[in-house]
């Protein structure tokens, strides 16, 4: 009798160390959504991302697509993502001059994260 209970209780033990280990790969995947200030206007492609804070949804991957929720619109990015050292303490972003005034977008840094999106100019998309 003792030694059915063992077993059971194993088994039991098993089944929910998989589940929890299943969890976490699921959670580990699912992308990051941080709301990130934007201090200068700039363009990412051929739409313009205003002054002001906006929805990031970032995968978890090194490289890929974003999306930036700029009202109705979606404007979606391909990126690379740089680790830092340390976490930002502010949003930070780089632009580049565009040589018609227009600043393009070049890196986005989101707070309290440790990476850096080095934003590619191609790949750009918009809903």
């Amino acid at each position: 009798m003792l030694n059915y209970t063992r077993k059971k209780v194993g088994k039991f033990g098993l089944t929910l160390v998989a589940v929890l280990a299943l969890g976490i790969v699921a959670i580990a995947q699912q992308p990051v959504e941080q709301k990130v200030s934007f201090y200068l206007d700039g363009k990412i492609g051929n739409e313009v991302v205003k002054k002001g804070t906006y929805k990031l949804v970032i995968p978890e991957s090194d490289q890929g697509a974003f999306e930036i929720k700029v009202g109705k619109k979606t404007i979606t990015a391909q990126f690379t993502k740089r680790q830092n050292k340390e976490e930002a303490e502010a949003d930070k972003m780089t632009y580049r001059d565009n040589g018609d005034g227009a600043r393009i977008i070049a890196t986005i840094t989101p707070r309290g994260r440790k990476f850096t999106l080095l934003l590619e100019e191609s790949g750009v998309a918009s809903k």
